[in-house]
């Protein structure tokens, strides 16, 4: 399949000859390689899916459009092509980001995401949910039935109150924004996989990476309270840190029911990723008992 995409993105002039196209590990619902030939080392994601529902939607017109708006900035990798009506799936092509999976410069991190909120985008995407009652009401339909099970009951113990707070600034969101999604070199730090940016609160990228349900899935621990304090202090904006201290909760309670339906939907499916959602919603459900 990869080399018949291959000779249809050559004759529509994307690429020049390809000499390797290596798999890249990471991509849950889409196929990713690694394309290489002269002059040019691209990443390659075919889009399995274009879904518009669930906490991270794949959208593929909207990764095209956030990466080639953001080209320049250095938050994302540089945009090459994209191709919707590719055989197979949409295409998306960019330029291969070199590095590792983030793994411990909070400090860097931190100042990653501020560059991010700070980009000017022109858009169109998607408007996400900012205030607690809508972020509540999300929580609720992305755990459904599962509420009567064991986690669910234990989670709904644990609900914030809601509340409705003054309207954030609406910036870029990455919203899928954890260690796996980041890639650091030496010299550089990027996102990676823009595959359901929205418009709404900076809040929702910071808790995403604070979560340590979402560390926990990429095989790392949970930020120490010093890191988290060094990673805000990074990202450098007082009114987002100050709302992010009152909106927390809500984005944590939300998180945690897409774990636990993750868990609960995954059982007899594949065991092992059912129990890796088990233990981040019971690392998730320790963050909010700690609000108690």
């Amino acid at each position: 399949m990869i080399d018949t995409l291959l000779i249809w993105l050559q004759e529509q002039g994307a690429c020049k000859q390809v000499e390797s196209a290596e798999p890249l590990k990471g991509g849950y619902w889409n196929a990713v390689y690694r394309i290489r030939g002269a002059g040019f080392d691209l990443v390659l994601k075919q889009f399995a899916i274009d879904s518009g529902s669930g906490l991270f939607p794949v959208l593929a017109d909207d990764e095209a459009r956030a990466l080639e708006q953001l080209a320049g900035t250095g938050v994302a990798p540089q945009y090459h092509s994209y191709w919707p009506q590719a055989p197979g799936g949409a295409v998306l092509l960019y330029q291969f980001a070199p590095g590792q999976m983030w793994h411990d410069d909070v400090a860097a991190a931190g100042a990653l995401f501020r560059r991010l909120h700070s980009a000017s985008t022109q858009g169109p995407f998607r408007k996400l949910p900012t205030q607690p009652i809508a972020l509540l009401e999300q929580a609720d339909e992305l755990i459904g039935g599962y509420i009567v099970q064991a986690l669910g009951g234990q989670l709904e113990a644990l609900r914030p109150a809601g509340i409705q707070l003054a309207s954030a600034p609406s910036v870029l969101v990455h919203t899928d924004s954890g260690p796996g999604n980041i890639i650091q070199s030496a010299d550089a730090i990027t996102f990676i996989d823009f595959q359901c940016p929205g418009m709404g609160d900076a809040c929702e990228d910071l808790t995403c990476f604070l979560s340590p349900g979402i560390h926990h899935l990429y095989g790392l621990p949970p930020l120490s309270a010093a890191q988290e304090q060094i990673y805000l202090s990074a990202y450098g904006d007082n009114d987002v840190v100050q709302r992010l201290a009152q909106i927390r909760a809500y984005y944590s309670y939300r998180m945690a029911a897409y774990f636990i339906m993750r868990y609960y939907s995954q059982q007899g499916l594949d065991e092992k990723v059912s129990q890796a959602y088990l233990k981040a919603a019971q690392l998730e459900i320790s963050v909010l008992e700690s609000y108690q």
